[in-house]
């Protein structure tokens, strides 16, 4: 008998119970299973009378019985038929169940509650990922049921979620979870065998030498590279990485130069120089950079120095320029997290003589001695950051954020806002807009923040959800700075910064934020409109005031403000105003829609109630 044609029609049979008996007149599905039963049916009975019964579904004749009762009867018939052809019996021979053990995990869960995990594990889709965290959070994965899904995760398609398992998860374990996955470990395999073998390394340690150096021999490429990773503090393991550094794949090249440099002894050390020196001198850079210990440091930082004094007149062709910038660019990559008096001197010679630097890596070098300096410098540095932004503003963050780290707040706002500015006249008037307008950048960026928080939507009864608002520095916060900046930023126009930096008694920032509410753009109202009303509010002027503010402007039908949902600060001064708005607030609702008509509807019954 032909068990694929009965299971076939098995499934068209399930489909009709699905999709109604009625539907299976002139069904072509069924229509094109027909012929094959009647062939069979000239052999065999049985199929003879499943023939049959296609045929009375197919072609019903007038005053038949219904569809639905020859739908039945075809299905039990079939069922009878596949009964027969299954079998019940396991292959192979019975043994003990294999199960992964690791010491103080036990099923101590109700099926109930691991439910949930279990789901989030075993399909995709949004949401799982925080539902597996809060689960590890209240110790679910010391459940053994759910030690083999945490294995399985490390194979997940949403990379977040296999990242969390390999790296905080499967660790929990203890030591004993490199031998579970040791003994399911695939030297030749993809993502999923690299995670495990990180685990392995990281939870396993020592004891697995034997295994991390097998997979740094035997595996594919990302096995290999990540088990070198694992040997760098082995001292067994250097003649073997100091042979892998002269493979001739890159990848392998730049893992065994990363575990040399991590490893810190003299001969991997030598090798690196060596490489250095030759044509991985990018390779080696990229593989060390965060891994440089003080005397390789030393050692590159002489090299660095040695090739900047090499230069000493401004290089013009295009060739030699490349050839120089090649030169220097490894070494400023393999020493970017190294600070040291002499790097520091490096740096400061590069801006002593800009004339000769600035056109390598067309302006990077000036860059990245800028940038060392915001980091690293000393008060001594201020004034070659002060001659660099003169000649070129755009380096006016570096020299801003070396001067916020070292100066009294006075110092602060008299070099970048004080007497500066008269010398600055002489730059041209579109440099000094230039530089203000960064100026303006930088400070918003460092007072003012943007985060997402969770508000209660009190308004629907139904939970919390995520609001993208403003971060107002405090007033401790506030207390860092020159209390001269507000009239700088009101001077110059800078809305949130004069809102962030508002206080009490200060009529020009309250008179400034008020004309800006009445004059602001279309496209700027949702963002302001929060923090001018912040701004207000630290200016002193009164709820009341505001709230009457913030009711008239919502009732304006030009300068009309429509953001999708209030800001909890603007949702709380509606919450807080007097029962007599219950009118006004009612006559606002219609014009709104989204989570504000919401809002306003729920404003509007909590005055009604207050009346």
């Amino acid at each position: 008998m032909s068990t694929t044609l009965l299971l076939e029609l098995h499934q068209e049979a399930k489909r009709l119970y699905i999709a109604g008996s009625e539907l299976a007149a002139g069904d072509f599905r069924l229509k094109r299973l027909l012929p094959q039963f009647r062939q069979l049916g000239e052999r065999s009975p049985v199929f003879k009378r499943i023939g049959e019964g296609i045929a009375s579904l197919v072609e019903p004749e007038p005053g038949a019985e219904p569809p639905a009762v020859k739908l039945q009867e075809l299905a039990l018939l079939l069922e009878s038929v596949l009964y027969t052809q299954g079998s019940m019996a396991p292959d192979g021979e019975p043994g003990p169940v294999e199960a992964p053990t690791v010491q103080g995990v036990k099923t101590t869960l109700s099926y109930r509650r691991l439910a949930k995990v279990r789901e989030a594990l075993t399909t995709t889709g949004g949401g799982r990922y925080e539902v597996v965290i809060e689960a590890f959070k209240e110790g679910f994965f010391r459940d053994l049921r759910l030690l083999p899904l945490a294995i399985r995760a490390l194979d997940d398609p949403y990379a977040e979620l296999a990242e969390y398992a390999m790296t905080t998860i499967l660790p929990s374990y203890g030591p004993e979870i490199a031998g579970v996955l040791a003994g399911q470990f695939d030297l030749q395999g993809g993502k999923s065998e690299v995670r495990k073998l990180k685990v392995i390394g990281t939870a396993g340690g020592p004891a697995w030498r034997e295994l991390l150096f097998t997979a740094a021999k035997e595996g594919k490429e990302a096995i290999r590279t990540t088990a070198i990773e694992f040997l760098a503090e082995d001292p067994e393991a250097l003649p073997a990485l100091l042979e892998w550094s002269s493979e001739s794949r890159s990848a392998i090249r730049k893992a065994a130069f990363a575990a040399l440099a991590s490893g810190g002894t003299t001969e991997g050390e030598a090798r690196i120089l060596e490489a250095f020196a030759g044509k991985d001198r990018e390779l080696v850079a990229e593989a060390i950079s965060t891994l440089v210990r003080p005397t390789l440091a030393e050692r590159l930082t002489a090299l660095f120095q040695a090739e900047l004094l090499e230069i000493k007149e401004p290089v013009t062709d295009a060739k030699e320029k490349e050839k120089a910038w090649k030169r220097l660019e490894p070494c400023i990559v393999a020493l970017r997290g190294t600070e040291t008096p002499e790097l520091r001197e490096a740096y400061r010679h590069v801006l002593r003589h800009l004339h000769v630097y600035a056109p390598l890596g067309g302006g990077s070098l000036i860059t990245y001695a800028a940038n060392y300096m915001e980091r690293y410098g000393e008060e001594a540095d201020l004034a070659l950051l002060q001659e660099l932004e003169r000649q070129q503003p755009v380096y006016v963050s570096q020299h801003f954020h070396l001067a916020r780290r070292l100066l009294e707040p006075k110092e602060l706002y008299q070099r970048f806002a004080g007497s500066l500015l008269d010398i600055l006249k002489t730059i041209g008037s579109k440099k000094r807009e230039q530089r203000e307008r960064m100026l303006l950048d930088i400070i918003e960026k460092m007072v003012l923040h943007r985060e997402w928080s969770g508000v209660e939507r009190v308004w629907s009864y139904s939970g919390y959800y995520n609001s993208l608002n403003y971060e107002m520095p405090t007033q401790t916060e506030l207390e860092t700075w020159d209390p001269r900046w507000l009239d700088w930023f009101v001077a110059r126009g800078s809305v949130k910064l004069t809102a962030a930096f508002a206080r009490p008694g200060h009529a020009k920032a309250q008179d400034f934020l008020l004309k800006q509410l009445h004059n602001l753009e279309a496209r700027d109202r949702n963002e302001l409109v929060p923090i001018l009303f912040q701004g207000l509010e630290r200016t002193g002027l009164t709820l009341g005031e505001r709230q009457e503010l913030l009711v008239s402007l919502l009732e304006q039908e030009k300068k009309y403000y429509r953001p999708y949902d209030f800001d909890p600060h603007l949702f709380n001064m509606l919450m807080e105003l007097p029962a007599s708005y219950a009118g006004r607030i009612e006559a606002l609702v219609p014009r709104y829609q989204y989570e504000t008509a919401k809002q306003l509807e729920y404003v509007k019954q909590q005055l009604q109630a207050k009346g």
